[in-house]
């Protein structure tokens, strides 16, 4: 689906913001292309509607609340592009609509079967009773229906919550508003193997919930708002930066509504009155869906038909940590190691924090967390080494949005157990994945593209190198100290890194001499470039100058892409059963090639707004491997997409290709270990 000409791509900083969001939508098209793709096992394809259903909250939440603003602010061409973006999201509706009528019923002839409350006196009386019991325990005590009268306020409504509007018809017409409780799993497993949604389950016992009314007939439509989700902060730190955000997450639950999806067979006089009560007008995104909503809840829907997933991808072996239970120290002595995950086990991670915890000989332990997952193991071992006496000293990172909450509850448990807790440099993001461990003889340091997260770890591919190079373990100490070090934020006079580049003080102007550098070559100049968005006008003008002078480059962009199709440039996104998230760079060929990978994407905010990290990779048998992954990826012909002007995300080839990165990356990893 192309996504139409109204800003088709010209080359203008005016016009940058919008193929933002164009790209955004075009990136979750793509994922729908999966849940599309009939080569997907039925369950995958499921999880992708989940997984399409996340992003599209989520886009609606941040991306479209930002258009919002600036249509508030007087920006020009806002409008129309909110109307695109309405309009394309509508018909990204209809295919999700269409594409999970299609999964389902596959499924259903598979032996997998979802029932509606209309299918529940059809089944076995015993089933009929285990559903009563289970709404009367688990269901009904959770529910609070809200009943709307002229003489009672509106009730708030949570962003993203799912709420059923009720309305009860016969001598008078009642309304309800009841909440489909969000701490009961979505989906209920019956005792014949079939499945129903809780929503389906309060369908069913609609009259065990109003009973005290008389009514003819009763009826619920779902329905569920997109809120704002900006923190509103100002710059004042005076106030306690935990304090300020507490109350700033409290503001967000109020937001204002920046979307209604509702089901569309509610009658006009419901909607109408949801439309007065929330304040939203016709022009605003209204989406008319279907029956369920919240439907990322399928990233977890239960079946799990082995002929209906992804064949099983046990970890390959690491050819040097999984060859014996060597300390890791000592293996770090010998030289650097590179993890890939999820091909290669985060745990990886997790065994050289507990190492470190207990070794007598370890001092210190500082670190970044951005996004952690809940129950960290990271953070265990981290609260474990302070408990044995080690100095602990974490930057946590309380603005990583949607995991605000989650990141001052863990800065409180670490201060509990002993460690200095430090909140980087506000208004900055701290967005830098670092480890440093001091201990008495020697220090190790590890330098990541993605977080330290056990949970992202198993379906975010990102790649982790610990090193003992004495080269990037001290340039690792100096970003910490200022992260640690509220007094070092405050100098001037930043310390100058020779290897590592570090935004906001010398990414962008590395990265512009490194391109300047390939482009003096003309066509002996080559660029390779992976990364999440790729959007900063200074480095794609850059990009354009060097691909005019003859350089060839390859361009792997996972999400927002803000460039014209050249001659010189090939540029491909790649969506499969993991999450690409590494960033790569990789300037020049042979011997005098430089590799870097980062955490920061090709984007203003991450050059110039964000703490960043992009760490060379020294070790020449690690930077063959790193170039021979990379180059997986370009050759890729089944899950590659081609980066056109119209984001009209065309497959590389005709479909009928065999090689799959993901696939030929897991392959080549298993063949380094000994004995493969």
């Amino acid at each position: 689906m192309a996504f139409g000409c109204e800003f088709c791509y010209k080359e203008s900083v005016d016009n940058l913001y919008q193929i933002r969001e164009i790209s955004t939508l075009s990136f979750n098209e793509r994922v729908l292309q999966e849940a599309e793709d009939e080569r997907n096992p039925l369950l995958e394809r499921l999880k992708f509607l989940g997984i399409f259903s996340s992003n599209m909250d989520e886009f609606f939440k941040v991306r479209v609340a930002s258009i919002r603003r600036r249509i508030e602010m007087g920006k020009r061409g806002m409008p129309v592009l909110l109307e695109v973006v309405t309009r394309k999201s509508r018909e990204l509706d209809e295919r999700f609509r269409n594409a999970y009528k299609t999964i389902t019923a596959a499924l259903a002839e598979g032996g997998i079967k979802i029932l509606n409350e209309h299918d529940i006196e059809s089944q076995p009386s015993d089933v009929i009773a285990w559903l009563q019991d289970f709404f009367h325990a688990e269901v009904l005590p959770a529910l609070v229906p809200i009943i709307l009268n002229k003489t009672q306020p509106f009730p708030s409504l949570v962003d993203g919550a799912l709420y059923f509007a009720v309305r009860m018809t016969g001598k008078k017409t009642r309304y309800a508003i009841l909440e489909i409780p969000g701490g009961i799993s979505r989906f209920v497993l019956l005792p014949n193997g079939h499945i129903m949604y809780v929503d389906d389950v309060i369908r069913y016992s609609l009259n065990e919930i109003f009973y005290i009314f008389e009514y003819d007939r009763i009826e619920a439509f779902e329905f569920k708002i997109s809120r704002d989700a900006e923190l509103d902060m100002d710059n004042d730190f005076s106030e306690g930066y935990i304090r300020k955000m507490e109350r700033s997450l409290q503001k967000r639950k109020g937001g204002r509504p920046v979307r209604l999806v509702y089901d569309a067979g509610m009658p006009p006089s419901l909607l109408e009155l949801l439309l007065r009560e929330l304040k939203i007008s016709k022009d605003d995104p209204l989406i008319a869906g279907g029956r369920y909503h919240n439907m990322r809840d399928l990233m977890r829907f239960p079946g799990k038909l082995p002929d209906f997933l992804f064949p099983r991808m046990d970890h390959v072996k690491h050819p040097v940590l999984d060859r014996d239970r060597t300390p890791m120290f000592d293996l770090l002595r010998k030289g650097d190691l590179l993890i890939t995950y999820p091909y290669q086990e985060f745990d990886h991670l997790i065994r050289l924090l507990r190492e470190a915890a207990i070794d007598p000989r370890v001092q210190s332990i500082a670190m970044t967390l951005y996004r952690a997952a809940p129950h960290s193991q990271v953070v265990n071992a981290l609260v474990n080494a302070a408990r044995n006496g080690k100095k602990v000293a974490v930057s946590i990172e309380l603005q990583a949005r949607f995991d605000e909450q989650n990141n001052i509850w863990i800065s409180e448990r670490l201060r509990e157990a002993g460690a200095t807790v430090a909140y980087g440099v506000p208004p900055m993001k701290v967005h830098a994945k670092l480890l440093h461990i001091q201990r008495e003889d020697m220090a190790i340091a590890g330098l990541s593209t993605g977080n330290f997260n056990e949970i992202t770890g198993h379906i975010y591919v990102d790649s982790l190198l610990l090193t003992s190079d004495e080269r990037l373990i001290r340039e690792v100490q100096d970003v910490l100290g200022m992260l640690l070090d509220p007094s070092k934020t405050r100098v001037l006079r930043p310390p100058k890194f020779k290897h590592l580049l570090v935004s906001p003080i010398n990414s962008r102007k590395s990265i512009m001499k490194f391109l300047s550098r390939e482009q003096e070559k003309g066509t002996d100049g080559y660029v390779f470039i992976k990364t999440n968005h790729l959007t900063d006008t200074k480095i794609i003008k850059k990009i354009v100058e060097a691909a005019d002078a003859g350089v060839q480059m390859d361009l792997v962009v996972r999400t927002t892409y803000a460039m014209l199709p050249h001659p010189n440039i090939r540029a491909i996104s790649i969506l499969d059963r993991f999450l690409e998230h590494q960033r790569i760079y990789i300037f020049g060929r042979g011997d005098d090639r430089l590799v870097f990978m980062s955490s920061a994407d090709l984007m203003e905010r991450n050059l110039d707004w964000r703490v960043e990290v992009a760490f060379p990779v020294f070790d020449p048998v690690l930077k063959g491997q790193v170039c021979d992954m990379m180059n997986l990826q370009i050759a890729d012909n089944v899950k590659a997409r081609v980066l056109d002007e119209t984001q009209s995300n065309p497959y590389v080839g005709d479909r009928s290709g065999k090689r799959r990165a993901q696939y030929d990356t897991y392959r080549y990893l298993g063949k380094l270990f000994p004995g493969k």
